[in-house]
């Protein structure tokens, strides 16, 4: 053991710990597990580097436990914080032919945060922007597509009147409440009762054994990612990234971003379906059949009206599916079906107060936080329940949200002001690329941040455009 590591042997990773056991990994997983540094590691109160390495860890546990499950091969793990936390803003690292490439939320003007009238801040999002959400707010507010044209606006409503009116528009809008306040809200209250990662057993079936060919951890297993934004595509492509077969459907009038390709789909193909099309929708119903895993992160409405929700899903396979959901504020309570977006999340939970002030809320020091941490619990979510079928069978709901992953980081603690010391405002720090040729031409993307002793090495496939490939497995 290394002098300055902390080992999940020794205790000193317990918030881990108690991940590994809550998902079931720990009876598969004998090996050594490391992590070198710890937070601060940036200037926040909050412990992002140590977060976002427990999340990257348990993927790691959970592909390294259906692994041993599989094959009976040991492995044992490592990683560093200082490559850990560059997985927390992953968009930030693509380069396209020598060209940075970036979302750019952070300069979009119906994203951010404006004060009402009685002082209170609110978060409007419209994403990379998404046309609709953005044309939403303008027509509703009736001004200009600059912050000042909207704070002018927004400055003369009252902070719950405006969340209550962009709730009823399907908008995104949240108050920038403090800890305190949400854990006394009444979906705040629900938040806080709910497992991180929920795994519901929603149909009995007989056990599905992983194929014999193990080639990788989820070698064999079959995903239909119907998915979108970040966190979601974000956890198939993790699934991906340990040899599962994934294909990405998508409507050819609603595509994602460029950017967002990049972010999220290596490792998987990619198809159209118009779903509003009868023999499109009759298409994907049979790739469900045929599916081990179904990825959701569009509103419950969109798979409401498609006949595509959990219990309809297990009704679809003889072998059991795994079906993830993912949305901004949980699956049960009044704002189970509200719309929202990685700092949505932060500032509704109390984060974003606590990084700033009441006054003056900030988002993380790298912009991002809960699409990425939902994203890596929905992998582990999902190798969990892929385990639980193996074992005695039946389809699984998984279910995770944006604010709850943010409640998780807030439960590890914070970090004094004085310890922050000299701890960056930014992450500076080196980082390793990978650099792979893709009909785009050179795409280079940030190199694994965690080391395996025995794992296979996994050819994942090139980031395809959308729509290139046929609908089929």
């Amino acid at each position: 053991m290394k002098p300055g590591n902390r080992y999940l042997s020794d205790g000193t990773l317990n918030p881990l710990d108690i991940l590994l056991s809550d998902l079931g990994f720990k009876p598969y997983f004998d090996g050594i597990l490391s992590l070198s540094g710890s937070d601060p590691i940036l200037k926040s109160p909050h412990y992002l580097g140590e977060a976002v390495s427990y999340v990257l860890a348990l993927d790691a546990v959970g592909a390294a436990s259906i692994w041993k499950y599989r094959t009976g091969k040991k492995n044992n793990i490592s990683l560093s914080i200082y490559d850990a936390i560059h997985y927390l803003h992953p968009t930030h690292f693509i380069w396209q032919s020598g060209y940075k490439i970036d979302l750019g939320a952070e300069s979009v003007p119906t994203n951010g945060l404006f004060r009402c009238a009685d002082g209170r801040m609110i978060m409007i999002e419209s994403g990379p922007p998404y046309r609709k959400l953005e044309t939403g707010y303008l027509n509703f507010f009736n001004c200009g597509n600059n912050r000042n044209a909207l704070g002018k606006v927004i400055a003369e409503w009252d902070a719950l009147k405006l969340e209550n009116a962009l709730a009823d528009l399907g908008l995104p809008g949240c108050i920038a409440y403090t800890r305190n306040e949400w854990l006394d809200h009444e979906q705040g209250k629900i938040l806080a009762r709910t497992p991180v990662v929920e795994i519901e057993k929603i149909a009995s079936g007989h056990p599905v054994d992983f194929s014999h060919e193990s080639m990788s951890p989820l070698s064999g297993i079959k995903v239909l990612d119907f998915t979108h934004v970040l966190a979601g595509p974000r956890s198939t492509r993790t699934l991906a990234e340990f040899g599962a077969h994934v294909l990405h459907i998508s409507s050819p009038y609603h595509r994602d971003t460029l950017a967002q390709n990049f972010a999220v789909d290596h490792g998987k193909r990619s198809a159209y379906l118009d779903l509003t099309n009868s023999k499109d929708l009759e298409k994907m119903r049979e790739l469900l059949s045929q599916a081990d895993v179904f990825a959701n992160s569009y509103r419950p409405s969109v798979v409401e009206r498609f006949g595509l929700t959990a219990a309809e899903a297990a009704k679809m396979t003889k072998n059991g599916i795994i079906y993830l959901s993912v949305n901004a504020y949980g699956h049960e309570g009044p704002w189970q079906k509200r719309p929202g977006f990685d700092q949505n999340g932060q500032v509704a939970s109390g984060f974003a107060v606590r990084e700033g002030t009441l006054k003056n809320p900030k988002f993380s020091p790298v912009f991002y936080l809960t699409d990425l941490i939902t994203a890596y619990f929905a992998a582990a979510g999902m190798m969990s329940a892929l385990l639980r079928r193996a074992v005695e069978g039946g389809s699984y709901h998984v279910k995770v949200s944006l604010a709850r992953s943010a409640m998780w980081v807030q439960e590890l603690g914070v970090i004094d002001h004085e310890a922050l010391g000299h701890a960056p405002e930014q992450d500076n720090y080196p980082y390793k690329l990978i650099v792979e040729d893709t009909p785009y031409g050179k795409l280079s993307h940030l190199s694994s941040a965690i080391t395996f002793s025995d794992m296979p090495d996994i050819k994942l496939f090139p980031v395809s455009p959308f729509g290139a490939h046929e609908p089929r497995w």
